[in-house]
C-alpha cells in the first residue's frame, strides 16, 4: 500500500487536496471524510479534474463509485497545468511575486549605489548605467506594489 496525494479541481475554483491510500492494483482508498465531502460537491459543482500524484508522476483517476488510477498525464496536459497556475497565480503565489519584485528592485539599487562607489572615470556609459538601474529598481518597487497587491497581510 502506498499514499498519494489527490488533487480535485471543480469550475467555481476551488482546489482539494488530500492524502489517499493506493492498494496493489490501482485502487484508491479514500477517507470516509473526503469520501463525504466529494459526495456533498458533487451535488453542487462541477468537477473539472481528478488527479493522483504518486512518486512523482500525475496520473488520471477513473470511476466514481470505484475510484481506480488511470493513465499517467502526457507532457502537454503537464505543461498546461503549469502554464494556468503561472496565469491565475493564488494568493501565496502572488504575495511571493510581490517579494520577488521587491528583492530585485533592492537588488537594483544596490547595483546602483555600486557603480556610483566605484567608479574612478565618470562617462555617458557609467552615467546610463547607473540612470538604468535606478529607473528599473523604481519600476520593479511601483509593479511589485500596485500588480501583486490585494491581499493586505502584514507579512
Amino acid at each position: 500500500m502506498k499514499i498519494a496525494v489527490l488533487e480535485v479541481r471543480y469550475a467555481c475554483g476551488l482546489t482539494l487536496t488530500d492524502r489517499v491510500a493506493i492498494q496493489a492494483p490501482s485502487r484508491l482508498i479514500l477517507s470516509p471524510r473526503l469520501s463525504l465531502l466529494l459526495g456533498e460537491l458533487e451535488q453542487g459543482e462541477r468537477r473539472t479534474s481528478t488527479r493522483v500524484t504518486l512518486d512523482g508522476l500525475t496520473y488520471r483517476v477513473q470511476g466514481t463509485p470505484e475510484v481506480v488510477l488511470g493513465s499517467r498525464l502526457g507532457f502537454g496536459e503537464r505543461l498546461l497545468t503549469g502554464l494556468q497556475s503561472v496565469a491565475t497565480p493564488t494568493i501565496a503565489q502572488r504575495r511571493l511575486n510581490r517579494r520577488f519584485a521587491h528583492m530585485l528592485s533592492a537588488w537594483a539599487l544596490i547595483g546602483a549605489c555600486y557603480i556610483v562607489q566605484s567608479t574612478k572615470n565618470w562617462d555617458t556609459r557609467v552615467i546610463i548605467e547607473t540612470a538604468l538601474l535606478c529607473v528599473a529598481s523604481v519600476a520593479l518597487f511601483v509593479t511589485g506594489h500596485m500588480c501583486f497587491s490585494g491581499d493586505h497581510e502584514t507579512t
